[in-house]
């Protein structure tokens, strides 16, 4: 951390994309990073832990939460999850700088909650992720209940994307189940759940804004958009009443730690805004602040 910074930078939303994880993704996954999200050459055929760690030196990134993924059902043609082993090894390896943050496979039932409860209390993982599309079901559906119920025994945040579904695979197209008002109905029935909904709920942003503006565990991810294309209503929440309500991220490979960091600090953000948002906020939320 910079010696002049008191709060640190931290990625809330961010992949492990090595070589090897690369190689075992299906084959839709570099053609869609490389052509509808445009990521560079020089990340698609993956970075070492080291190279990702200079990335995050050259950003002035602190701390990066690591995703282990679950896409889809075991056994689906172009659904994929990654081995939580892969985030173990990462954040054992250089604790000072990654946390883990478990998949949710809703459809897994108790199996999935041992799961998330052994990644947590065994392996240190600080919090849980979801990708409602990939099992075309929405945040609000039962079949997650039993899941936020673990999460807040286990006092652990639970971030989710929302907003709409890109058209991962030709051959099995999703549907965008992911509206950010079903984070309303979670946070009415539970209100303890930490709820962060990721990649900004777009189209549907003033949606999120209103939901976590009405809700004191409900909080937005900026991850997966350059900061430059974001709603201005949700630059002005950042900026104003919704000052401790958004963290950053990337959803790297996505969008490069050091675009983001430059583009948010281009604005007119105040400067206690600015901190909020690039790291006193997740660094609060997820319990690093002590």
């Amino acid at each position: 951390m910079s010696e002049t910074r008191k709060t640190p930078r931290i990625d809330a939303v961010c992949n492990l994309y090595t070589p090897e994880v690369v190689s075992s993704r299906p084959s839709w996954s570099t053609s869609f990073l490389g052509g509808k999200i445009g990521a560079g050459e020089g990340t698609l055929g993956g970075l070492s832990v080291e190279q990702h760690i200079d990335m995050m030196d050259e950003a002035g990134v602190d701390r990066a939460f690591l995703i282990a993924p679950k896409m889809g059902r075991v056994g689906l043609p172009t659904s994929w999850r990654l081995d939580p082993a892969a985030v173990i090894d990462a954040v054992q390896k250089y604790p000072d700088r990654f946390s883990g943050l478990a998949g949710i496979d809703p459809t897994e039932g108790v199996r999935g909650t041992r799961e998330l409860e052994m990644l947590v209390k065994e392996y240190g993982f600080i919090g849980a992720h979801i990708y409602p599309h990939w099992f075309e079901l929405a945040p609000d559906h039962r079949r997650y209940y039993p899941f936020y119920a673990k999460a807040i025994e286990l006092d652990i945040p639970v971030q989710m994307q929302v907003g709409h579904c890109l058209r991962y695979s030709d051959e099995a197209p999703l549907p965008s189940v992911g509206r950010p008002m079903t984070l309303d109905t979670i946070a009415c029935e539970l209100p303890e759940a930490k709820l962060v909904g990721i990649h900004v709920g777009w189209p549907w942003t003033e949606e999120m804004i209103a939901v976590a503006y009405k809700h004191p565990n409900v909080y937005i991810g900026t991850d997966a958009y350059a900061p430059k294309h974001l709603d201005p209503k949700l630059i002005h929440y950042i900026n104003t009443f919704g000052r401790e309500k958004v963290l950053f991220g990337t959803d790297f490979p996505v969008i490069r730690p050091q675009r983001a960091i430059e583009e948010f600090e281009a604005m007119d953000l105040r400067p206690e805004s600015l901190d909020a948002l690039l790291g006193g906020n997740a660094a609060r939320l997820y319990g690093l602040d002590a």
